[in-house]
């Protein structure tokens, strides 16, 4: 009997041999564990794992496939630098850049790079929606990851806003929850729609500047940026591109070879501009009839032209052209045109290749957008802006410029105002390192002049310390009326709703706080639209509710109804809004020559744009270019004008405050009242020649001289009230010294 050891050597049957073989098939795998993984860019790894699910894209299910989003290779590209730390795409809308873009960079990072990731959406709702509708499915259509997450295993802790892999973790919070943004340190960060997220998170800063400290301590940490723009220096996504290299997409024509940006200025509508020779063709109704809403135009027939050669493009050349540009490497049809390190996409949606992109359609889009603006109604027109054209609308002529009213500063002094200047009143805007003040004065029909701007520089995290001792010094300063008396502060607004400064708001509030010259602590309401008043009364201190930083500091805060003081103040349509308002009278505005030069900028710091979600809906939104301090406080200047119902007072109570101007002189002005009046200490007044017939000094005198003037209703202001009786008094004893009848 033989043995046959299929094609083995006796050898390699024998126990020995085959210790030897499983032992190197063991440390065969045990190596192919720990060996790195061949470096895969995001294109590679897309086309070979990659597959879309009907849910993503019903027409392109199956396989990912660039060819039907070629412009997002270059962006892929970018993404697979092991240089980019990060990188911005300011886009239109129908460029499958969520899909293509967002769902591939979490897709690799779950399967090839596993790490931990985050992706910030404006609401909870959103990052929900995007977990049902993208991301999902694209595990549930691909085998590599459907392999490494399991949806809905709760054994897992997954949820819908929450998946665990092997190696890390993938979060989708809301740009509404600083505790979603804080407590994960993250290596790829993703922001969706930044326009729309959170600017002030509960007082602790933008969304997106906590999203990224949760990168500082992750090596080679990725950060992707991505949304279509809002309102032309607003806008959060333009903000973010202006420190890119800004790449426009260049594609060849078919016809020259020259290469140019495909964009919407290269679109031809026959009939929408007919020269004045088209105009008198005898055939010009046969050939461009018109029609209700599209004029003579003909959408139908539009067509794209090349800016070098005039050549024409169908959509299938435009098509061709741009696959084509977006196969050369390394750029793959991108061109940087500004020198930063970080790269930038502006993509619009004549990039696209999609059927519902193409020109005739979107040229009739234009179309209809530009039939409702021609009568007033610009919202459609905004939309294909923002959503076609990947740019920010600008809105002309809702504010003035910087230059206007630049050129509108009045020859007064710094802390000084002119005659109708009555009450000062001090806001100050806290930051973390400098305290923003200005001093306005009202008068009669809410006049305001400015009397101050400038900033405190220093911390003002720590209560009494740094740039706290400097606004302590500055409350004792008196603005000087033109009639030469000094005015003290008559009230101060302090902000006090950023979260990490309230702690030293709330003490310089309480320990500043007195009869006479009140500081109040002031927070902005948190709706945007202007629904809330200018001013509301405050929740009386409840000592029971040691919930709140104010309850605990014995300080009741004052609500500002910021949206609709900026509606007052500013406007937002043409020739609206007090700044406008030019001359003297009730509701003007006033500045000094020489005030700092950012003050005018810095008032026109923010815009009234329409809602994404409701066009017909506007929200107030800073600027971007700008930074909106003055604004601030300006709103709490008229705030406090309403607190101390300086917009109630009738005539007869501001002639009181003028009167005590007039004999500022004679008349203490101060916050405390004055003591009693002692004629020997005062200076004597003009002298009055005694009358002959006059009752001597020592002798009763009518009972109508010796009261104080009545005004129709007291004044409500304690120091303008005192100030006038002590001057009646005055008056009484020196007539009555001098024997002298009225």
């Amino acid at each position: 009997m033989t043995f046959d050891g299929g094609g083995l050597s006796l050898a390699e049957v024998t126990p020995d041999g085959w210790a030897k073989r499983a032992l190197a098939a063991m440390m065969q795998r045990a190596l192919a564990e720990i060996a790195p993984r061949e470096p895969l860019t995001l294109i590679e790894w897309a086309e070979r794992y990659r597959i879309l699910s009907k849910e993503e894209a019903n027409d392109f299910a199956g396989p990912f496939d660039l060819n039907n989003t070629p412009a997002l290779r270059g962006i892929l590209a970018a993404l697979s630098d092991r240089n980019t730390r990060r990188c911005i795409v300011q886009k239109a809308a129908q460029q499958g850049y969520t899909a293509g873009v967002v769902c591939t960079v979490l897709g690799y990072h779950v399967h090839w790079k596993p790490c931990v990731q985050v992706v910030m959406f404006p609401r909870e709702k959103s990052a929900k929606d995007f977990d049902a509708e993208k991301f999902a499915p694209m595990v549930r259509a691909t085998p590599a990851l459907y392999k490494r997450i399991r949806l809905k295993s709760r054994s897992d802790g997954n949820s819908a806003t929450r998946k665990h892999y092997a190696g890390g973790l993938a979060k989708f919070v809301a740009s509404n929850s600083p505790s979603d943004l804080k407590s994960t340190s993250a290596k790829v960060r993703i922001v969706e729609e930044p326009d729309d997220t959170n600017k002030n998170v509960k007082g602790q800063g933008n969304a997106i500047s906590l999203l990224r400290e949760r990168g500082k301590t992750v090596r080679e940490s990725l950060e992707l940026i991505g949304g279509t723009p809002t309102a032309k220096g607003a806008s959060e996504i333009e903000k973010e591109m202006r420190t890119t290299d800004q790449r426009r997409f260049l594609a060849p024509c078919h016809h020259c070879g020259e290469r140019h940006e495909v964009e919407w200025a290269h679109v031809v509508i026959p009939g929408l501009q007919l020269s004045d020779e088209e105009l008198r063709a005898p055939d010009l109704d046969a050939r461009f009839p018109v029609r209700e809403v599209y004029g003579r135009a003909r959408h139908e027939d539009a067509f794209y032209v090349c800016p070098h050669c005039g050549g024409l493009w169908t959509d299938d050349d435009r098509i061709a052209n741009i696959r084509a540009a977006a196969k050369v490497p390394p750029l793959y049809g991108w061109e940087p045109t500004a020198p930063n390190p970080d790269p930038g996409f502006y993509c619009n949606e004549l990039q696209s290749v999609f059927d519902g992109s193409h020109v005739p359609i979107l040229a009739e889009k234009f179309l209809r957008a530009q039939h409702l603006m021609d009568r007033g109604d610009p919202t459609e027109m905004v939309a294909f802006w923002n959503s076609t054209r990947g740019m920010c609308w600008e809105y002309k002529g809702e504010l003035p410029e910087e230059d206007e009213l630049a050129a509108r500063a009045e020859p007064y002094p710094e802390w000084g105002t002119p005659a109708g200047g009555l009450v000062p009143t001090m806001s100050v805007d806290v930051q973390h390192d400098r305290l923003a003040v200005t001093v306005w004065v009202v008068g009669r029909g809410e006049e305001m002049w400015l009397a101050y701007w400038g900033e405190l520089y220093g911390q003002t995290v720590v209560a009494h310390q740094g740039a706290w001792i400097e606004l302590e010094q500055l409350l004792g300063k008196t603005v000087r009326h033109a009639s030469g008396t000094p005015m003290s502060i008559a009230a101060v607004g302090i902000d006090c709703s950023d979260g990490q400064t309230s702690d030293a708001s709330y003490a310089f509030v309480r320990k500043h706080n007195r009869p006479g010259r009140p500081v109040l602590a002031l927070k902005g309401a948190s709706e945007i639209e202007g629904k809330v008043e200018i001013w509301t009364p405050p929740k009386p201190i409840d000592p029971n509710n040691r919930s709140t930083k104010a309850s605990r500091f014995g300080v009741q805060v004052h609500i500002v109804g910021a949206a609709k003081a900026k509606d007052l103040i500013l406007g937002w349509a043409q020739e609206g809004g007090r700044v406008r308002l030019v001359g003297d009278g009730p509701g003007r505005m006033h500045w000094y020559i020489g005030v700092r030069g950012d003050f005018f900028e810095q008032l026109l710091g923010e815009m009234k744009v329409p809602s994404r979600l409701n066009p017909n809906k506007r929200y107030w939104k800073a600027r971007t270019d700008r930074r909106n301090e003055a604004l601030d406080c300006t709103v709490y200047a008229l705030y406090l004008s309403r607190h101390l119902r300086l917009h109630l007072r009738r005539p007869a109570q501001w002639d009181v405050i003028e009167m005590t101007m007039r004999q500022g002189v004679l008349i203490p002005i101060d916050d405390t009242p004055p003591p009693d009046v002692q004629t020997s200490a005062l200076p004597d007044p003009d002298p009055i020649e005694p009358d002959a017939d006059a009752p001597q000094s020592g002798t009763d005198t009518p009972e109508s001289e010796t009261e104080a003037p009545e005004t129709e209703t007291p004044a409500p202001d304690l120091r303008a009230t005192l100030a006038a009786q002590a001057f009646a008094n005055l008056l009484s004893q020196r007539r009555a010294r001098h024997g002298v009848r009225r």
